[in-house]
């Protein structure tokens, strides 16, 4: 990495930690530098300020979990065993994430407008992974011949049905067993549109 890369990292680190225990609202510029160990010229120097560094933040964890997520889909074998992958991965994700996504919802009216455009490009990047999955599994025959146009609503479809898990993971994650429930729907789903 290159001493700006190095500088950068190293503020969202602390950023992300700070935003995960304080919110957006009350950590301050002050807090970032501090915690980062980089003065708030430096801050300014990367960052016009506190929003930018809080968009920053959620775009490298969303860059992170994209790249973990087709990491996962590349490694696994079959369609249903890249579904499976998915939502494992995914659920790791959030259990992970948690803290942040505390702050999301917290800070959700005055963030909204703020990340709606890294939020839509983050479900469209999870709506071609799982679009690419249905369609290998259409070439491998797993599953039926679908047209495009069902393909896209039905990635769209899942996505929303594997965003009803973030709320509960999120918040109490040991109370949910997420492997028993992803193998019960990836199982429903391929009867549906399995060969």
């Amino acid at each position: 990495m290159e001493k700006d890369e190095n500088v950068i990292s190293e503020i969202l680190a602390a950023a992300k930690s700070l935003f995960g225990k304080f919110g957006l609202k009350k950590t301050t510029i002050d807090d970032i530098s501090a915690a980062s160990g980089k003065g708030k010229s430096t801050l300014y120097n990367y960052f016009p300020g506190k929003n930018e560094i809080f968009e920053a933040v959620i775009k490298d964890e969303m860059q992170t979990v994209i790249r973990k997520l087709q990491e996962t889909i590349d490694a696994a074998p079959t369609a249903k065993n890249k579904l499976k992958g998915y939502l494992t991965c995914q659920s790791a994700a959030i259990i992970e994430l948690r803290s942040l996504y505390k702050v999301l919802f917290e800070d959700m009216i005055e963030s909204r407008k703020m990340l709606m455009p890294l939020r839509v490009r983050y479900e469209n990047s999870q709506i071609e992974m799982i679009s690419g999955i249905i369609q290998g599994g259409i070439a491998s025959a797993e599953f039926k011949y679908m047209s495009d146009i069902h393909i896209n609503k039905l990635s769209l479809i899942l996505i929303i049905a594997f965003r009803g898990l973030h709320f509960p993971l999120s918040i109490n994650p040991g109370e949910i067993q997420p492997h028993q429930y992803f193998d019960a729907l990836i199982d429903m789903l391929i009867e549906g549109i399995g060969n």
